[in-house]
């Protein structure tokens, strides 16, 4: 008989959680402090960010179901005791219980569209949703494109609370906004914040694959560790390791406008640096399954430390509310 625990095991709860959190510090860690330099603030902003959350989540726990719908053999071989559609929920329940959620999200987004009057908006959910729908059915199977897919929607939660607030703010303040450097700087951050997201998803994602490459090869599926090997594949995850390593020290020293503030240059040497080159070095020497599922986890872990970056931003730019 299947139970609420079931359910939440389903949709992946945690990650849920995770991308709440996401969603939270950015709009009210960043977005909010920094409209308030300019003593601006956003109409209908509790609804927004409710909108935002719900499409959001909904649409991620729908994938999560519609992933585990198709990845049932594979998770059998890979991961047999965590299998639950079939098991415990049958896939007429998960497949309705996409639909559901699916529709849920798609519905917050369409909202968010029929609000500001953007129809752009409702497109890009219901875009997003397809992509979640075709990774699961066929391209998570093929080489590369169904990481960076997923990838891409790690990028879309923070941009999208750029581009919805920025849509907001034109509507209300237009055309004088465009004589400040408010649009610009907001999608920056928001854009900074969905590039780490991307960067380190698709890090993950690559990761996932050689811990699964046993279900993989036995379904016939063409990732990255099957076609390249995993030898192949650990350089591929060292190099895009340094890459984000680079990048975030640029943005970090250069971009940001507190890069002469101690506070991140200590957050990124403390809290992103040093992890990443324990990453590198784990990376470089795992060989057995557990220590890529560690590793999996360890990357989580970097980025909720990234993505908390935000809390700080909110409070530099309070710092510098008062000193302005």
């Amino acid at each position: 008989m299947v139970t609420i625990k079931n359910w939440f095991q389903l949709m992946r709860w945690k990650n849920l959680l995770f991308l709440a959190y996401i969603v939270t510090t950015i709009f009210y860690g960043v977005v909010t402090p920094y409209l308030s330099q300019y003593n601006l603030t956003l109409s209908n902003d509790i609804v927004l960010y409710l909108l935002l959350m719900g499409s959001t989540v909904f649409i991620a726990a729908g994938g999560y179901i519609i992933n585990d719908y198709f990845d049932t053999k594979i998770d059998e071989i890979n991961r047999p005791t965590k299998v639950i559609v079939g098991r415990y929920v049958t896939r007429a329940q998960a497949g309705l219980a996409f639909q559901i959620l699916l529709g849920l999200g798609v519905l917050c987004g369409l909202s968010i569209a029929l609000l500001l009057s953007d129809i752009t908006i409702g497109l890009i959910y219901i875009v997003i949703s397809g992509i979640l729908w075709f990774y699961s059915s066929s391209y998570k199977r093929q080489l590369l494109i169904g990481n960076v897919m997923i990838a891409l929607c790690g990028f879309m939660t923070p941009f999208m609370i750029g581009y919805v607030v920025n849509t907001q703010l034109i509507s209300t303040y237009s055309p004088y906004i465009y004589a400040t450097p408010i649009i610009t700087d907001i999608y920056l951050w928001t854009a900074g914040f969905g590039l780490f997201s991307f960067l380190f998803t698709l890090l993950r994602e690559i990761v996932k694959d050689i811990d699964d490459i046993q279900g993989d090869r036995e379904m016939e599926c063409h990732t990255l560790p099957i076609v390249w090997g995993i030898g192949t594949t650990k350089i591929v995850l060292m190099v895009l390791s340094i890459v984000i390593l680079l990048l975030t020290g640029y943005f970090a020293f250069f971009l940001i406008p507190f890069a002469t503030d101690t506070i991140t240059w200590k957050y990124f040497v403390f809290g992103i640096a040093i992890p990443m080159l324990i990453l590198i070095f784990w990376i470089g020497k795992a060989d057995k399954r557990s220590q890529w599922q560690q590793i999996s986890q360890f990357i989580k872990f970097i980025m909720l430390i990234g993505c908390s970056y935000a809390l700080i931003v909110g409070y530099l730019f309070y710092l510098n509310g008062l000193t302005a």
